[in-house]
């Protein structure tokens, strides 16, 4: 879930593109995003700490940028 959306703040379209960029993570891992986090513990890394996942450096430099897109505040 998107950060503004986890902090309990009104949501609206960019939400859903922050949610499209961790599905492309997804995609790209085939992980479960924060494997090893409690739900609470990804509240406090995605809402209030910025966190980001992690991509892997093997990565396609055209779907980093469109993650890092994604992600952007």
């Amino acid at each position: 879930m998107a950060p503004e959306f986890l902090r309990g703040e009104p949501s609206n379209e960019k939400s859903d593109v922050y949610s499209f960029g961790v599905i492309l993570w997804e995609l790209i891992t085939v992980q479960q995003p924060w494997n090893g986090l409690s739900p609470a513990q990804v509240v406090g890394a995605v809402a209030f700490q910025n966190r980001k996942l992690a991509i892997p450096p093997n990565t396609s430099p055209k779907l980093v940028s469109l993650m890092e897109s994604c992600w952007a505040e």
